[in-house]
């Protein structure tokens, strides 16, 4: 019974992984490109102090089902999503589908449902739009899956412009 307990503890570590993986994306204007990305839910004080909750979009290096919770995994872009919503005990933010826009300040400021603010390698003051097509609910009413399409710019290292665009498919990470 030892040997079997051992044999089962063995493969168990041998597998390794955190069970969750990335979905596909493309985001260009960043190098490297990322190639998959991941979300994850976040509570915290939007640009006026008041505590929201929200969802933050990786962008990864590693392609679709990377681990999204290895420290081998390269994030090269992240997109942070406040919402209007207050922390609630148990609950996670529900995000509306249509655009969001991108603010330089972070953290943005909401004024209305949603603001967003985005960071990636090599390109700051990054303004524009991100489209959510798919906020994917499971039976127990948790997110699993969020969708969407990124239309921004911002600026190099030596202050020329730089066109952001792609599309995501982020798994929740958590």
């Amino acid at each position: 019974m030892n040997r079997l307990a051992c044999v089962v503890i063995a493969l168990a570590a041998g597998c390794g992984g955190s069970g969750f993986s990335t979905g596909t994306a493309t985001l260009s204007g960043i190098t490297p490109s990322p190639m998959s990305a991941s979300a994850t839910s976040f509570t915290g004080a939007d640009g006026a102090g008041t505590m929201l909750m929200g969802w933050k979009i990786s962008f990864w290096e590693q392609g679709d089902g990377a681990d999204c919770q290895s420290n081998d995994t390269h994030r090269v872009a992240a997109l942070s999503i406040y919402t209007n919503q207050p922390p609630a005990s148990g609950k996670k933010a529900t995000l509306e589908l249509g655009d969001v826009g991108i603010v330089t300040d972070s953290p943005p400021t909401v004024a209305g449902t949603a603001a967003a603010t985005m960071g990636a390698e090599g390109v700051g003051q990054i303004v524009g739009s991100v489209s959510i097509t798919e906020f994917h609910l499971k039976t127990d009413l948790s997110a699993d899956e969020i969708k969407g399409a990124i239309s921004a710019g911002g600026n190099n290292s030596s202050g020329a412009g730089v066109a952001l665009s792609g599309s995501f498919d982020a798994p929740v990470c958590e």
